[in-house]
């Protein structure tokens, strides 16, 4: 009785993992195209794997790896709400497969598997990104990077750790965004451009010394590409009121690159507010000879001429009325400051017809100058139309 009760429990025990067996196998079969039963390869296979008898089967993982895959990219709309994150699950799975798969009896179709959902999760990223979901896109090109990491040991692919430096950073996701603008930097994966998005965040966080350290580590890791870098940095120091420094960056990069009209505009503009006449003068002469329509430029050379005989209006006006001589001769003075003016703001309006401040500022002239050469009467009256029209 004994030796037949012994039996009896092993043909059951025997009967119990086949059973378990076959719900592995009805889960291969549920999944095959030509059924196309992801709903019951889902229930088959997930009976399988919290079963004590498969659960430590590394076939079983494998195929709910492959069923959960199929889920991810069935088109069909009845499976899509089988699982919320199927792409996740798959990978998760196929992971404890390759753990338990001591053989590795399944390596490579895992590891053909994995490649499929790497490239599913970089097209999610995008999907994402592109819908403004930035914190599902960051997970998604991490993902991706988390099974190049299986797939591919000690590849790095630089554009899907930037685009999730990217996600993350819109997601407000900093000390991540940081993470992998710092690995595309190792790489130096699009140059010095990845440290203007590394200042910005640090800028977002209130850390302005952070934000000018690594402006300054960009323009020294990249000193023949860091233009980008030396205009935000130079704007800081200008909007600071840190004029040395903003001068001393601003020299290096016309240095670097002698023929950015930018560079040599913003420097006439330092000197314009340090009230160095000359200079400013002749870096905005040096920004238009470079850039034959560059209209602040233009407009900047005006003003230079006509805050001058302003300035020289006003001390006119302060002479005394019994010293009607030297008064008129102070006052010439001054409309030949004003008439050096009207060549540049004539070539600022020029370029850019419709912008209000420069014709204003030529009205006035020409009405200061009218009764000195009739020309400017006329154009006096052209000007002040011009207004009238555009009220």
């Amino acid at each position: 009785m004994k030796k037949l009760a012994f039996l009896l429990s092993f043909m059951m025990t025997v009967l119990v993992v086949t059973a378990q067996n076959s719900k592995v196998q009805s889960a291969i079969n549920y999944s095959k195209p030509q059924y196309n039963q992801l709903d019951k390869a889902k229930e088959a296979i997930d009976a399988a794997i919290v079963h004590e008898k498969t659960m430590n089967s590394a076939k079983a993982w494998k195929v709910k790896g492959d069923v959960y895959l199929a889920i991810a990219q069935s088109t069909d709309e009845k499976f899509k709400t089988l699982c919320e994150n199927p792409l996740q699950v798959s990978f998760d799975s196929f992971k404890k497969a390759t753990e338990l798969d001591v053989k590795n009896q399944f390596a490579a179709e895992i590891t053909l598997q994995l490649i499929k959902i790497s490239v599913l999760q970089i097209n999610n990223g995008i999907a994402y990104f592109n819908s403004g979901m930035y914190d599902k896109a960051f997970y998604a090109f991490t993902n991706s990077l988390e099974i190049d990491k299986i797939v591919k040991p000690g590849a790095i692919d630089s554009m899907i750790v930037f685009n999730a430096g990217i996600a993350a950073d819109r997601a407000k996701m900093y000390d991540e965004a940081i993470k992998y603008y710092r690995l595309t930097a190792s790489v130096r994966y699009e140059g010095s451009k990845v440290y203007g998005f590394i200042a910005n965040v640090e800028r977002e966080r209130g850390d302005t010394i952070a934000f000018v350290n690594v402006l300054k580590e960009g323009i020294d890791s990249f000193p023949e590409d860091n233009s980008v870098l030396m205009v935000e940095l130079i704007n800081y120091y200008l909007t600071k009121d840190m004029s040395d420094l903003a001068l001393e960056y601003l020299t290096k990069a016309i240095e670097a690159d002698s023929t950015n009209a930018t560079f040599h505009f913003a420097k006439g503009a330092l000197y314009d507010k340090l009230k160095d006449f000359d200079k400013a003068k002749a870096s905005y002469e040096k920004a238009v000879s470079i850039k034959s329509d560059y209209f602040d430029a233009y407009y900047n050379l005006g003003a230079l001429y006509f805050n001058k005989g302003a300035d020289m209006l006003k001390e006119a006006n302060n002479i005394p009325p019994k010293e009607q001589k030297r008064y008129d001769a102070a006052v010439l003075e001054s409309f030949k400051e004003l008439e050096k003016a009207l060549p540049y703001l004539e070539r600022a309006h020029e370029i850019d017809p419709k912008e209000k401040s420069t014709m204003l500022t030529l009205k006035e002239i020409y009405f200061k100058l009218r009764n000195d050469k009739e020309e400017y009467m006329v154009k006096y009256q052209q000007m002040n139309d011009a207004l009238k029209a555009m009220e």
